[in-house]
């Protein structure tokens, strides 16, 4: 099939989850022998050209002018790329993301929007109990009706959109968020280095887990915490990394280390060599940062709230934590960097759990399925022939 993904943040410049999702899919379709394109506007100085090939990726980053209506205006243009593009005949299927409405506005297409859900900003305001900028509800919901068919990353995140934005149907399939594992894991590991990685977010939890980190100190005093991801903003003015740093005892800042945003070589190669993994967030629609640690054969300690029972059963193969209890943030981080033998059995089993459900082959395979049936079915309302077709509706993978 020939797959276009509308994508505001394919790396390798600063990106969250999505980025990191859109570029292994793209890639591991790539392989499997379908043409893949990106494309979606960037910010003028996002470190990355404006088109390049990215492992057989054609990827275009297009960059808005200036003026209190760039952001619109590239919009627009972007569509008129989309639709050109279709209307030549060479895109059999145009993917989405929930965030932001991508597809808002967009007109009818000879090919199938799909919608993924990865979390709209809807959703996220939705489970932090905050309000959302009107404007982008209202692009979030037309997107999503414009959308042809939807697939969600997990059962929760299906059920709560199809909620908040009154949605007619089920997801047509859920389809979780897949890794790459590597070929081997190291068997000698820090046994005091701790590692987050994501967005320096209050959603992520992360100033629970710093709040918290005091707490490992006073059990375990050469413990070490290692933070990767790209500053956020913090809801009191300022850089989120300022935040935290202000929020840490002077006794215990000198063992919390903050690298910012770096390679994906580098994150793997700190996951590989690290005790322990943790994220305590608040809200995730099926993050992609729990199923790298556990890849890597990280002791992962995931969130209890949303879609986090449906990567961990806890005890098993991680640990799960209410992000609100710092208490059992450090008692579940102690627990890893004191108890080597737990350590190694939750390692090992989550690694297994990404191999068996979650690994890039089996979750690209479903995807495929699920492009195919939509087309088919599209095609059928239409009265046209479906490029391809394979599965069934309603498929759950995971």
């Amino acid at each position: 099939m020939r797959i276009l993904f509308i994508c505001d943040e394919y790396p390798p410049g600063p990106h969250g989850g999505i980025g990191t999702m859109v570029r292994t899919l793209a890639r591991a379709l790539v392989a499997d022998g379908h043409t893949v394109r990106v494309a979606g506007t960037y910010a003028r100085d996002y470190p990355a050209p404006d088109h390049e090939i990215d492992e057989g990726v054609e990827v275009w980053r297009a960059r808005p002018g200036r003026g209190p209506l760039a952001w619109l205006r590239a919009r627009i243009e972007l569509r008129a790329r989309v639709v050109e593009w279709c209307r030549a005949g060479l895109i059999d299927l145009v993917e989405v993301a929930d965030w932001g409405g991508p597809a808002a506005g967009w007109p009818s297409l000879p090919v199938p929007v799909v919608a993924r859900l990865n979390g709209s900003a809807t959703f996220f305001a939705a489970e932090l109990g905050r309000t959302v900028n009107r404007t982008t509800a209202i692009l979030e919901r037309r997107s999503l009706r414009r959308a042809d068919f939807w697939a969600s990353t997990s059962i929760y995140t299906a059920e709560r959109t199809r909620a908040l934005f009154d949605l007619p149907a089920s997801a047509d399939a859920v389809i979780p968020n897949a890794v790459n594992l590597p070929g081997s894991v190291t068997a000698v590991r820090s046994t005091r280095q701790v590692v987050f990685s994501g967005t320096l977010t209050a959603k992520k939890g992360v100033r629970s887990l710093v709040e918290a980190w005091p707490l490992v100190l006073a059990s375990v005093p050469d413990a070490e915490l290692h933070l990767y991801g790209k500053d956020g903003r913090s809801e009191f003015g300022g850089g989120m990394r300022d935040e935290l740093r202000l929020r840490l005892p002077s006794s215990a800042a000198a063992q919390v280390q903050f690298h910012g945003h770096v390679p994906v070589d580098r994150l793997l190669a700190a996951l590989g060599e690290a005790r322990a993994a943790v994220f305590p967030s608040y809200a995730e629609a099926f993050a992609h940062a729990p199923l790298e640690a556990m890849a890597a054969g990280c002791p992962t300690i995931y969130t209890r709230r949303g879609s986090g029972p449906e990567l961990i059963t806890p005890e098993v193969d991680g640990l799960l934590v209410d992000p609100d209890d710092r208490l059992a943030i450090a008692t579940a981080i102690i627990r890893l960097l004191t108890d080597n033998a737990l350590a190694a059995r939750l390692g090992a089993a989550g690694r297994t759990t990404i191999a068996e459900r979650f690994s890039t082959d089996r979750l690209v395979a479903a995807t495929v399925r699920f492009y195919s049936n939509s087309a088919e079915r599209f095609h059928a309302r239409r009265g046209a022939p479906a490029t391809d077709s394979s599965g069934d509706r309603h498929a759950l993978v995971g």
